[in-house]
């Protein structure tokens, strides 16, 4: 008997790969010491500047992210990952070489490329497994993602600055490090994430397996295909019966392509609901150490805030996605879009103190994540799982690439980080009434439908 089963063994493959593209969220900790690293080439170089570098890496991703949907189809989820793994770990090895901020905005353009490329697959392969569980497959894979900067930030910190060494206070370098002790090990960082990357990862493209063949016959299933996709060579006013439950092959052929989601209105909803909802999260894991150095001057302190914070970035990834489940994947959402914004106004003030600081980065942590699981979920929902990689690619373009540019933006801003807070709070409230508006005419859908299928069967009779 294998020690793993064709299911399990995808989805623990999917979640090592997605650790491995999970160590993104490790900026919000290395920042410091990678911008103290280039201001050797660049004395007036700030957390700032390099936020541009964090932007690269999130465009990259939201470009591509579609484009991995639709290559997963073509060449197979394994194939997909391994030249994700291949191009992020190219890419650190190429960070460990880079001499300017603008050298690595590059190398990091091509993390997120490799990234987007490989994110959904594992996922869409998932859902193949566990058809009537895409909560959890969701959960699951995507947890592994917030548990990367986890695992990674302490891996950074123990090679940085093992010491636990403050930064300098006062002077033109106040809030940055000098030492070169530690700025002589940022290359190296890079250089044992590369290596990483390939161990980790390539071990997790090999689990993922194509779900066992249906038990129909290749000329059942050739027949099944063709008239999923309205071509079958029968006479079209022929219809084959079945009274047996269907497969769960039988049960993934549905959907609709990504043009057809593009006609449907409620698209347009569920776009920028995605993009107001996730943006504040997305801030906030890369600012939450430049922010909290405003009031709190402890490398060491916000290394285990980064790390906890991903304990719950990961673990309620996989909670979020067994509430869609369990309530339906709009309820979890209204639930995640109304609790987010409370979160995001406390944060303002909670950074004073250690121990709120931990508290209440945790806790968005925990809520932000919840986004990655839930809205590839609702978009399987809406749009039928077939297609569901290359729809939520479509869809995560457009916030990616929003969040890209505003992380840019406010990267070239003097505007101070507590008025920044505030604006994106105003968006995440956006995202709230956004979610409302989903929820709302997604139930009026559902409510209509069980009405025609009700008259069509009192029609039959």
């Amino acid at each position: 008997m294998p020690l793993l089963t064709p299911s399990s063994s995808s989805l623990l493959g999917g979640v090592l790969c997605h650790i491995c593209y999970g160590t993104l969220y490790c900026w919000g900790n290395s920042t410091i010491y990678i911008t103290s690293y280039f201001r050797q080439f660049q004395d007036d170089l700030t957390t700032k500047d390099t936020l541009q570098v964090y932007a690269a890496a999130l465009m990259g991703q939201a470009l591509f992210m579609g484009a991995g949907g639709s290559l997963e189809v073509k060449l197979g989820s394994r194939m997909c990952s391994i030249i994700a793994i291949l191009g992020i770990a190219a890419s650190s090895l190429l960070s460990a070489e880079c001499t300017s901020a603008t050298e690595l905005l590059f190398a990091q353009l091509l993390f997120g490329v490799a990234m987007g490329i490989g994110y959904l697959p594992p996922m869409s392969l998932g859902y193949k497994h566990m058809p009537d569980k895409k909560g959890f497959v969701s959960g699951l894979i995507v947890g592994g993602f917030g548990a990367g900067s986890f695992i990674f930030n302490f891996v950074v910190t123990g090679i940085v600055n093992p010491a636990g060494k403050e930064v300098d206070s006062g002077g033109v370098d106040d809030g940055f490090y000098t030492d070169q002790d530690i700025l002589n090990r940022v290359p190296t960082m890079y250089r044992v994430l590369g290596a990483c990357y390939l161990a980790i990862g390539l071990t997790g493209c090999i689990l993922q397996v194509q779900p066992p063949l249906s038990p129909f016959t290749n000329s059942e299933s050739e027949t099944l295909l063709s008239v999923a996709s309205g071509n079958s060579p029968q006479n079209n006013n022929t219809k084959k019966v079945s009274f047996s439950e269907p497969s769960p092959t039988e049960k993934i052929l549905t959907g609709k392509t990504s043009r057809e989601m593009f006609l449907d209105p409620l698209c347009y909803v569920l776009m920028p609901a995605l993009f107001c909802t996730a943006v504040g999260g997305m801030y906030m894991s890369a600012t939450y150490k430049s922010f909290g150095e405003e009031h709190l001057k402890s490398d060491v302190f916000f290394a285990s805030v980064g790390s906890a914070g991903a304990i719950f970035n990961g673990g309620c990834r996989v909670l979020w996605g067994m509430l869609a489940d369990r309530i339906g994947v709009f309820e979890a959402l209204m639930v995640n879009a109304t609790i987010f914004p409370i979160l995001f106004f406390i944060y303002n003030f909670a950074v004073a103190y250690e121990w709120s600081t931990m508290l209440i980065v945790c806790l968005m942590f925990g809520v932000y994540g919840g986004n990655y699981a839930l809205y590839p979920t609702a978009t399987a929902k809406l749009y039928g799982p077939l297609y569901a990689g290359s729809n939520y690619g479509n869809i995560f373009t457009l916030y990616g690439a929003l969040t890209a540019v505003i992380m840019y933006v406010l990267g070239t801003s003097s505007i101070e980080y507590l008025s920044i807070n505030y604006l994106i709070l105003g968006c995440n409230l956006c995202g709230t009434g956004l979610v409302f508006v989903l929820r709302r005419v997604y139930k009026k859908r559902v409510e209509a439908e069980k009405r025609e299928d009700w008259d069509g069967k009192n029609q039959t009779y």
